[in-house]
């Protein structure tokens, strides 16, 4: 811990990347996820609610603050942040509606330093093309109970694994 402040500055500002910013980024890349996200009027009968990304950060925002402040001297941060924006990312299966499932299993997260992609997770499921976008229209406006729907959808998507409980 020897030095002149000068020094110590100096190996800080090597440790977390040389002034360049840290930021972490949580996408949920579905047309319809602002929509969802935003509109507080919509009702979700099978689960979840709107504001699935911003209520877990705003009730998390101080440990994830934590884990980045106690890595800032080994590695800037950098874990820490890979750490808080994953958790937010599998907040979104928590907390996003469900009807197909694929919402919820949309989070992506990304951690960027400057310019360069420090960390980068892909979503569990992909963005829908139109053309499932209107398979799966067709399927919500059929007269059958809500958990055959999610089944029907799952089985449509060629899932090679069974559903979660509540689909079937």
């Amino acid at each position: 811990m020897g030095g002149t402040f000068g020094l110590r500055v100096r190996e800080l500002r090597e440790h977390t990347g040389h002034g360049e910013m840290l930021r972490g980024s949580v996408t949920v890349d579905q047309r319809y996820a602002h929509y969802q996200h935003e509109r507080l009027d919509l009702r979700h009968p099978r689960g979840g609610h709107a504001r699935f990304l911003a209520v877990p950060l705003e009730t998390r925002f101080r440990s994830y603050l934590s884990w980045v402040a106690d890595g800032v001297l080994e590695d800037g941060g950098k874990r820490g942040m890979i750490r808080a924006m994953s958790d937010l990312s599998d907040q979104v299966e928590w907390h996003a509606p469900v009807e197909f499932w694929d919402l919820r299993r949309s989070g992506s997260p990304e951690v960027r330093q400057g310019l360069r992609q420090v960390y980068h997770r892909d979503p569990t499921v992909h963005r829908l093309t139109p053309a499932e976008l209107k398979a799966k229209s067709r399927i919500r406006y059929m007269k059958l109970p809500d958990r055959l729907k999610g089944w029907i959808w799952w089985h449509l998507q060629k899932h090679s694994y069974p559903p979660p409980r509540h689909l079937r």
